[in-house]
């Protein structure tokens, strides 16, 4: 697949690089290593891919926090709040904004599957945060998310087809789980 996709965007690597991170679940776990690679007919520099790639993560944040509080306002005790509940509930349990904040971040600068910018700002849009606060916390917990895949990039470096394969394979694997814990729960439920 990113075969392809290089080989259709291989007279603007930055264009290929800046919608793969865009992607959500994809984001700076797949674009950092595929901006390195050797797919590209003209590798980026590590900061330029850096830069690429952080600058197209971060733009869904308002977007998704604005259509994410829409959606709750006007569903307030919908689907949404069915499913988030157990994470509201901890995020609401805790006692002050700065702390909410600097979860909101943590979770966000974590470079496993689903806790990108996306997951990031469906939280922020359900709790009742400043919309400036959530940006601000998720934006950097991207940049640290970035710089730790960029140091992982650069450190197994020639490997980076092996990083996006452990990238995908650790989303199956979460995406699996979690699938596996719904079925469980329905089983005990009836």
């Amino acid at each position: 697949m990113l075969e392809s996709f290089a080989a259709a965007f291989s007279h603007c690597p930055f264009l290929a690089v800046f919608l793969i991170s865009l992607i959500p679940g994809l984001e700076a776990r797949v674009a950092i290593p595929f901006a390195l690679s050797s797919l590209l007919a003209a590798p980026l520099s590590p900061w330029l891919a850096l830069l690429c790639v952080y600058i197209g993560s971060i733009l869904p944040i308002f977007p998704v926090v604005f259509f994410t509080r829409k959606i709750k306002n006007r569903f307030p005790t919908g689907f949404l709040q069915d499913h988030f509940s157990s994470k509201l509930d901890k995020i609401s349990s805790t006692q002050s904004k700065l702390k909410k904040l600097v979860l909101l971040g943590g979770f966000v600068a974590i470079p496993l599957p689903l806790t990108g910018v996306w997951s990031g700002s469906l939280i922020a849009g359900l709790t009742n945060l400043k919309i400036w606060q959530c940006a601000l916390a998720i934006a950097l917990g991207q940049l640290v998310a970035c710089g730790l895949i960029l140091a992982a990039t650069i450190f197994f470096a020639g490997s980076e087809l092996l990083l996006i394969a452990f990238a995908f394979a650790l989303l199956f694997i979460f995406i699996g789980w979690e699938v596996v814990k719904m079925i469980i729960k329905k089983k005990r439920t009836m």
